[in-house]
């Protein structure tokens, strides 16, 4: 039962990185995963997407860049006033 716990915190985790925008801890993450369980085909396939540049991985790693700044300039300003 404690494993099977770690593991869906472990995926949710992943899950939670890759919606942010971290693609490279998801990736970890994955990595991770896939040497616990080889026999588990959605570790597998995020993890060759996560391992795939394509042109939709790019823009996305460049749209979450651009948001982080945003974040962290609207944080700058708040902390000004």
């Amino acid at each position: 039962m404690a494993k099977e716990k770690l593991k869906i915190l472990s995926f949710t985790l992943a899950e939670i990185y890759m919606r942010q925008g971290h693609f490279d801890k998801a990736k970890e993450i994955y990595e991770k995963l896939v040497l616990k369980d080889e026999t588990n085909g959605l570790y597998k396939s995020r993890l060759a997407m996560l391992s795939t540049e394509t042109p939709e991985t790019k823009k996305l790693k460049i749209l979450s860049s651009l948001l982080k700044k945003i974040e962290e300039r609207r944080d700058e300003r708040e902390t000004i006033k």
